[in-house]
């Protein structure tokens, strides 16, 4: 780096703020960001971009950066984070696209800049380069986990205190078919079911009244229940009675089956079991009028309207 002010501020900023003060004396760094050039870059615009190749690992120095992939936001970057260590995985591509949040000035470590580093010190050229590796892998580790999207579809079982005894004994007369299905519940339910039968649940959410009705509609919008068993108490009101409507509300809406007795339980269980997947697959008119409304809305200024 030409500029001396710009060197001593990175190195100053690297060896108290970043990741690499904890593996790398200040000497290395000091050689690290020797080799690197500085660069500029104004607000909004694309520093790098998902899918290109990774050459280059980044210092952000001054300003801020944001990350994002498949419109999400992952993280927000700021002086001393470093991005970009794709340059060491065997993929070699970026996996995410950061952009500028407000004016950035940062160092750049390219490939040649690497191997000019493994003819002046091969050790700490090598000890960067594990370093690196390490940070890619568990960032990816972190998104993968991020944008893992589960498929399995659940049957939901859910009872109001005053109904779970007669959930449990359902479950007992049907265990057979309901074992067949991948199974959430409450943890309180799941204990009880456990207990009286043996059943272990795939996946549990907190009490309906803690936001329980509201996580199993969340997994309906996501395509994630293909039936819920509710045994609501019809003789007492509940404080969470919003939640329970908007649960009922979603099943119409994605056209799950809801049984909410004995009587309905058993006829949903046996079209669970005895209709092939594709088949369960209703059209909503309703979902799919939603859904080209909210197009309308986003439809950007300009594009013509069908």
């Amino acid at each position: 780096m030409e500029d001396n002010a710009n060197y001593k501020n990175a190195v100053d900023i690297l060896s108290t703020i970043s990741i690499l003060k904890e593996s790398f004396s200040v000497t290395e760094i000091e050689l690290f960001v020797k080799l690197t050039n500085f660069q500029t870059y104004k607000e909004k615009v694309k520093i790098i971009s998902q899918g290109e190749p990774a050459i280059s690992i980044i210092c952000l120095i001054t300003g801020e950066a944001r990350v994002v992939s498949n419109d999400y936001q992952l993280g927000i970057l700021r002086g001393g984070d470093i991005f970009g260590e794709s340059m060491f995985s065997h993929e070699g591509i970026r996996t995410a696209n950061v952009i500028a949040n407000t004016d950035v000035s940062a160092i750049i470590f390219t490939v040649e800049d690497y191997e000019r580093l493994i003819r002046i010190s091969p050790s700490i050229a090598q000890k960067y380069k594990l370093f690196f590796e390490a940070i890619y892998e568990y960032h990816k580790r972190k998104d993968d986990k991020f944008f893992y999207v589960d498929s399995t579809k659940y049957l939901a079982l859910i009872a109001h205190n005053e109904m779970k005894s007669s959930l449990v004994e359902f479950v007992k007369q049907h265990i057979k078919l309901i074992t067949k299905f991948p199974l959430v519940a409450t943890g309180t339910t799941g204990l009880l079911l456990h207990q009286a039968t043996g059943l272990v649940l795939s996946r549990k959410v907190k009490s309906g009244p803690l936001g329980g009705d509201q996580a199993i509609g969340s997994m309906i919008s996501t395509n994630n229940i293909c039936g819920v068993v509710f045994f609501r108490d019809p003789l007492s009101s509940h404080p969470h009675h919003a939640d329970i409507e908007a649960l009922s509300r979603l099943c119409d809406v994605y056209q799950v089956p809801l049984a909410t007795n004995p009587s309905t339980a058993k006829a949903v269980l046996l079209y669970l079991n005895n209709t092939p997947l594709e088949d369960k697959r209703t059209f909503s008119l309703a979902l799919t009028k939603s859904q080209e409304n909210q197009s309308r809305i986003v439809q950007k200024p300009g594009e013509s309207k069908k």
